[in-house]
């Protein structure tokens, strides 16, 4: 049974990727099924957590991590953790688990009274959650892992090879941190990950595969639809719920006269953040920028402006190193570019806007490439849309919002947020409450 069960430890080298691993040194899983149960035996502890010391044990983490000359922020800045640590925070953790358990954070500790069923009401952990990360965005593995143990199931986690060793890295800051429980006592990080175990094999190995899912009280799967569709097909028991993060499309609207014109700037600077915080390898990253024609500035005009905010954000984030393959894609898109339109870029390949009159989506090329075009009436949108777009960047004026975003978000939307938010996480995520999808709710009357 080619499963091997990867420590949980701290980094001593940069690379991340699984394949610097001797898997001849791993440990190997010979019995999945009592593999399982330590796991699950794991989470006991992780069950007599009241929710409110999880949220401040996470929320001291965000506080330790954030600390000037934090190591932790040396080692991972470049993987977007900025995004991580603003999710982790106490207010952030107790407004999605309120609207997610109706209202109640504490319906996942007791049963409490809802007076308008005349009952009393719990949400009881599913038992075993299996991610199937993807390597693209490695810290939307601790997003996903961190909902987990929220909800106090036991999480298994089957990583990526690209970027795979990033999450048990990460998971093995929890060990050394510890807080002061509301009842006096300590709660111990250490023990909390008792309740996680990071495996991984090869995804044609469908023995090994169909193991992880039939153990799964939930699935939840991360990825492009290739990856998506191959763990949908796997055995799964009756009852098992999956989780669906598959492959999305993200762009921008910018209506005319929505904005005065010292905002320029501004708008520019929260776009290109939104485009960098992920190199463009989230669902909700931005590719396109479509600018509605007639008002002050045109598309051309905002893509000058863009290109000085792409320069401003590389400071704030800097950019990873990027493959060969990637670099080559860029220079190839570029010169396609300079014959039918007008590229603004850096001097290496760290940024890229390209302007065109195409009144089309543009093909995603990641690594900070940004398509500006422009778009003759805000209503053409409806054209593009379908349910594999996620996240709509807007800006237009107030009078025509609502009616507008009814109208996509009908035919196939999911998020509608300001320009500068796309990158946040939030609820709902692509149509749903994933913290509602990790519990059971049952009653007492």
């Amino acid at each position: 049974m080619p499963i091997f069960n990867i420590p949980i430890r701290k980094a001593d080298y940069f690379s991340w990727g699984l394949e610097e691993l001797n898997f001849g040194n791993q440990e190997q899983i010979l019995d999945y099924a009592n593999f399982v149960s330590e796991v699950k035996s794991g989470a006991k502890y992780l069950q007599t957590v009241c929710i409110a010391d999880l949220v401040n044990f996470f929320d001291s983490l965000a506080e330790d991590w954030i600390a000037p000359n934090s190591a932790f922020m040396k080692r991972y800045s470049k993987l977007g953790v900025a995004f991580l640590l603003n999710f982790i925070r106490k207010e952030n953790l107790e407004r999605l688990l309120e609207i997610s358990l109706r209202g109640n954070i504490n319906y996942i500790d007791n049963f409490c009274d809802v007076l308008i069923l005349g009952k009393k009401m719990m949400a009881h952990p599913r038992g075993i959650v299996t991610h199937w990360l993807a390597g693209n965005v490695p810290v939307l593995g601790m997003i996903s892992l961190i909902t987990g143990m929220l909800t106090k199931n036991a999480n298994i986690i089957k990583l990526p090879k690209e970027y795979g060793l990033v999450l048990p890295c990460m998971v093995a800051e929890f060990a050394g941190h510890k807080i002061k429980k509301i009842d006096g006592r300590i709660l111990d990080g250490g023990q909390l990950i008792n309740s996680v175990r990071c495996v991984y094999c090869e995804k044609d190995d469908l023995v090994s595969q169909g193991l992880l899912s039939s153990h799964a009280d939930v699935r939840v799967a991360w990825g492009g639809r290739e990856a998506v569709e191959a763990v949908l097909s796997l055995p799964k028991h009756y009852g098992t719920e999956d989780v669906i993060f598959g492959p999305k499309y993200s762009f921008v609207l910018i209506g005319r006269n929505s904005f005065d014109l010292e905002e320029l700037d501004k708008i520019a600077y929260r776009l290109a953040l939104d485009a960098s915080v992920f190199e463009q390898r989230g669902c909700n990253s931005p590719h396109t920028v479509f600018v509605e024609e007639g008002g002050q500035i045109d598309a051309l005009g905002f893509s000058k402006a863009l290109a000085k905010g792409m320069d401003r954000a590389l400071k704030r984030i800097p950019k990873q190193e990027i493959s060969a393959g990637e670099a080559y894609a860029i220079a190839n898109i570029r010169s396609e570019y300079n014959f039918s339109g007008e590229v603004f870029s850096s001097k290496g390949t760290e940024w890229t806007i390209i302007y065109s009159q195409q009144e089309e989506l543009a093909n995603p090329c990641y690594s900070r490439v940004l398509f500006v075009r422009p778009i003759r009436d805000i209503y053409r949108i409806l054209n593009f849309i379908d349910k594999q777009k996620q996240t709509l960047g807007l800006l237009i004026d107030e009078t025509r919002k609502l009616e507008f975003v009814k109208a996509i978000t009908a035919k196939g939307i999911e998020r509608v947020t300001d320009i500068g938010k796309m990158s946040l996480f939030d609820y709902p995520w692509d149509g749903m409450f994933p913290i509602d999808r990790f519990i059971r709710w049952v009653s007492l009357s």
